[in-house]
């Protein structure tokens, strides 16, 4: 609107009917005009102000994309008329293999992704954007035909892995046979020692040794100081040395414990039988001993469901030296001598706690394996312990090789045909085990699968053919067999009793 200026000529030109002058009327209408500019100035300069804070808020969320130039106005001076406030630009023109969604919507893409919504699809002045409303509901999401993450209520289908071993215990059970095996153990029993040339130390210290029909090679004999223990180092080809010997007789226990730790023994598995003694350490928590020089403290004792495994953590300490070890004493109850644990499983999960320790202990540490003797038992724990090994790293065992490594550092290890076949029997009831666990949402499928039946049914013939065997007549026999495993009747039965749902049966009888 244009602002007209009188001039001096004009003020006294006329003079009005009710006396007033033109300069009065002017002056007048120049008021009214001026606040009438005004009101209209502040409108306009409450229009603007929203315009810039649309502005202000579609740059900050989309730093990206430029404002558009009907959305962005300059402010209108006051007095001024303001301008239309003019629609938004459409948005450009799409790739035509590609369709736009121009509604104030979200994809998938995004909604997943927390990518933000474009603002070139909502108007510049939209009330979703004013801080004087109340949100509004939130924009709704559409389907995308692609997807860049997983949703949330979505869930990767776990398969279970299969065990690396099954194709190497396959292959070794199809060459097992109880005919070869007896014939392995004939030849391993051949293999005689020198006792007056290799074994003299254990010769002159025959009063520390539980029996003289079991002798210790001097070649590798632990030697502490100038002590004597009936304890040898036993090195294997493909893993760290583990050492195995006979329970400490009376009045020893202190050459005993001082090489516990000087060779930091920081495990020892006990294996004993119904008559034999192993009171060398304090059994009760809290309770200790002093054995010469020796202090070993009872620190605490592990509460098992198992009733034939007992844990102890001991700690020994020589005088005079301030910093102690602590050895974890695991004894294995109920294994008698000359034969095998009724209970496959206590013996594989040892053999398993063996091979964890192994894998965390430093260079210095090691374990020990005793029995009364140290050979058929003992002998028996190590042999598995590298069997299970050998498949765990889905290699073939060669029960014959291990055995013999063994019995050429230590005289007479895995003693009897009993020992020796039921390390075989113990490595199928492993096979099985290993496969049914891996398995464990298929158990019906598990029973069909050929190396678990296989390993069922060589176990049943290993047991009826030693049991069978006429080379075992003479001696205390006890296996584990599943009940269709038990051949017929003979004389050499004489009783069978129900362990866990297998038969334990005792053959005797002479040769």
């Amino acid at each position: 609107m244009k602002k007209v200026t009188p001039t001096k000529n004009d003020s006294k030109r006329r003079t009005g009917a009710n006396g007033t002058t033109d300069e009065a009327a002017s002056k007048q209408t120049r008021r009214r005009r001026s606040r009438a500019s005004k009101a209209v100035g502040k409108r306009g300069e409450k229009l603007d102000q929203e315009r810039t804070d649309v502005s202000y808020r579609k740059k900050k969320k989309d730093p990206t994309k430029k404002a558009s130039k009907a959305g962005s106005h300059a402010a209108t001076p006051i007095g001024k008329s303001p301008q239309l406030v003019q629609p938004p630009t459409p948005p450009p023109k799409a790739d035509k293999n590609e369709k736009v969604d121009t509604s104030n919507t979200v994809t998938t893409d995004e909604a997943i992704t927390g990518g933000t919504t474009s603002l070139s699809t909502v108007s510049t002045v939209s009330t979703t954007l004013s801080t004087d409303l109340p949100p509004q509901t939130p924009p709704k999401v559409t389907g995308s035909t692609r997807k860049t993450k997983m949703m949330e209520n979505e869930k990767p289908s776990i398969k279970a892995e299969k065990w690396g071993g099954e194709t190497a215990a396959k292959a070794w059970m199809e060459k097992t046979e109880f005919s070869k095996v007896k014939a392995d153990f004939e030849k391993i029993n051949l293999m005689a020692v020198n006792v007056d040339k290799d074994c003299k130390k254990w010769k002159a210290n025959s009063k520390w040794n539980q029996s003289e029909d079991y002798p210790a090679l001097d070649s590798n004999l632990v030697k502490v100081e100038d002590v004597y223990v009936n304890m040898s180092q036993i090195d294997f080809p493909s893993t760290r040395s583990v050492l195995m010997g006979q329970i400490p007789k009376k009045d020893s226990e202190e050459a005993f414990w001082k090489v516990v730790f000087e060779k930091r023994i920081l495990l020892i598995h006990v294996i004993v039988g119904s008559n034999d003694s192993f009171d060398f350490f304090p059994q009760k928590a809290d309770e200790y001993r002093y054995y010469g020089s020796m202090f070993i403290n009872n620190r605490r004792v592990e509460n098992l469901e198992e009733k034939d495994i007992c844990r102890f953590h001991i700690e020994v300490l020589p005088s005079g030296c301030s910093n102690s070890i602590v050895s974890t004493i695991t004894v294995i109850k109920n294994w008698q001598i000359d034969t095998v644990h009724p209970k496959h499983s206590v013996v594989v999960k040892e053999t398993f706690e063996l091979t964890k320790y192994m894998a965390g202990a430093t260079a210095e540490d090691t374990a020990l394996v005793v029995s009364r003797h140290g050979a058929g038992r003992a002998g028996f724990f190590l042999s598995l312990w590298m069997a299970i090994n050998k498949f765990d790293a889905k290699n073939e065992p060669c029960i014959a090789d291990i055995v013999k490594t063994i019995r050429v550092q230590r005289p007479k290890a895995v003693e009897t045909l009993t020992q020796y076949a039921s390390l075989y029997i113990t490595l199928f009831y492993f096979i099985k085990r290993k496969i049914v666990k891996k398995d464990a949402d298929k158990k019906s499928d598990c029973q069909k699968n050929p190396t678990v039946k296989k390993s069922v049914e060589l176990s049943q013939n290993f047991a009826s053919a030693l049991l069978a065997d006429q080379s075992v007549i003479g001696t205390t026999t006890m296996l584990t067999l599943a009940p269709s495993a038990i051949p017929p009747t003979t004389p050499a039965i004489q009783g069978s009793s129900a362990v866990q749902g297998s038969a334990v049966t005792t053959v005797s009888g002479q040769k």
